[in-house]
């Protein structure tokens, strides 16, 4: 276990400040750049709860606003998340199965990724494992003390992201199926009241993003509809195709319990699927009947209870020592497949975009940019650009522009839709030069010719 903590350890942290920020996390950097108040009210406008922007905060309270300053928190989270992996599934299944599983973890491409972004995502499955270790760990024996701790657990995985409502949700609803198995009556008053507590701590937000998605029903959101083939790609991008491999093992795995007896791992089994599955149909629905939130990311809380269940899939037909040798061997070449090949694409190169912007602006110019939120972008790269900016080159929006001041156009979009953006300035204003940067090129427009 040391040497996959290292191993995790070494795939997030040398390279955290090695790409340039993305569009997102450079809203990060605006909602968490001022003082706590500020953070505060920034994040209530935006679509999520505020505990990540509250850790970043921090972070930059102590080392300053640099990229790797703005991923740490992730970083760290990501490292802890398989560590509690680790123990959660050795709980459930045993050392084998938590060896397993916390390899994948550490190995996985895209949790490895969202390590090293500066948003909500690694937080989200770190909190969502803890959550359910505190559910385990409650079920074993229910006593009051631990329903406190399962309590306390949830709050962070309600205030870590919209999912994480869902994932408690998922969590909390595998419980309930094995508490009433049991018929364990005063467990079920712990377990209500836990999780009262949790929604409890959540109503001054609640309130808030209930608001929010009211807003979002009237002006629609960024993603797409959730078809059959949509869904499958989401679910293929966070878990690299294993499900497929987890739906052909699932009835073997069914067999093996009815024909060996129950296992270790046979009354947490409810709780791994309801983690697992839960989340993903409820936002489903939610996008069949509201608005389409389906999207892959957020099902990175449901993640380290996916690897949980493909872990004790592996380890089914293990029998000796032998066989669990086998076993790991196998999840760790199918976790070293998931780190070449689930790794998503790079983010865009801001630093070098924002370089060749500053080297053709001058003092005066007005900035125009093909997509509003990259405004963002330059907040944090070329904060000393001048004050005019133009939301789009529209004749409405350069007709305000003095006559005198040149007109820079940053376009991040096909040469296509470049050319066709730019045609109707170029017939008014001369267009002086145009130089590519990273996925795009910078149009600059001279003044207005005389008359």
């Amino acid at each position: 276990m040391a040497v996959i903590l290292l191993i995790a350890i070494v795939l997030r942290f040398p390279s955290l400040g090695e790409q340039s920020l993305w569009r997102d996390e450079a809203a990060t950097w605006l909602q968490v750049n001022g003082s706590l108040a500020e953070v505060i009210s920034r994040t209530a406008t935006d679509n999520y709860p505020p505990l990540y922007n509250l850790l970043a905060w921090i972070s930059v309270q102590l080392f300053g606003g640099a990229e790797w300053v703005l991923r740490l928190p992730s970083a760290l989270l990501g490292v802890l998340n398989v560590a509690l992996l680790y123990g959660l599934a050795s709980r459930i299944g045993g050392r084998g199965a938590g060896l397993i599983a916390a390899s994948l973890l550490a190995l996985s491409g895209y949790h490895v990724w969202y390590s090293q972004e500066a948003r909500m995502y690694a937080l989200l499955g770190c909190a969502a494992t803890g959550h359910a270790w505190a559910m385990v760990h409650f079920l074993d024996r229910p006593r009051a003390a631990r329903a406190v701790l399962l309590g306390l657990t949830g709050i962070p995985l309600v205030y870590a992201h919209p999912y994480g409502a869902l994932t408690w949700v998922g969590i909390g609803f595998g419980a309930l199926w094995t508490i009433l198995q049991r018929r364990d009556w005063p467990a079920l008053v712990q377990l209500v009241l836990a999780e009262v507590l949790v929604v409890l701590s959540f109503v001054p937000w609640g309130l808030i993003l209930i608001g929010r998605a009211r807003s979002i029903a009237d002006e629609g959101f960024w993603i797409g509809q959730p078809t059959p083939a949509y869904i499958l790609l989401q679910l293929r991008k966070v878990t690299n195709a294993l499900f497929i491999l987890l739906v052909l093992a699932l009835p073997f795995l069914i067999f093996l319990r009815r024909r060996n007896g129950p296992g270790p791992a046979a009354e947490m089994l409810p709780l791994l699927l309801s983690w697992t599955l839960l989340p993903s149909i409820l936002g489903i629905i939610a996008s069949v009947l509201i608005e389409p939130v389906f999207f892959d990311r957020y099902l990175i809380g449901s993640l380290p209870g996916f690897l949980i269940l493909f872990a004790l899939a592996l380890l089914m037909p293990a029998r000796t020592q032998r066989g669990v040798v086998i076993a790991c061997t196998a999840g760790l070449l199918i976790g070293l497949g998931t780190l070449v090949f689930g790794t998503p694409s790079p983010r865009g190169d801001w630093r070098a975009i924002s370089a060749e912007l500053r080297a053709v602006m001058q003092p005066g110019d007005c900035l125009a940019l093909s997509t509003a939120w990259d405004e963002a972008m330059l907040d944090y790269y070329a904060p000393e650009r001048g004050e005019c900016f133009l939301p789009d080159l529209s004749a409405g929006s350069t007709a305000a522009v003095p006559a005198a001041t040149r007109i820079i156009y940053l376009a991040m979009q096909s040469s296509s839709e470049a050319e066709a953006a730019v045609a109707p300035l170029a017939g008014i204003r001369p267009l002086l030069t145009t130089k590519p940067v990273h996925n795009g090129a910078v149009y600059v427009f001279g003044p207005l010719s005389p008359g």
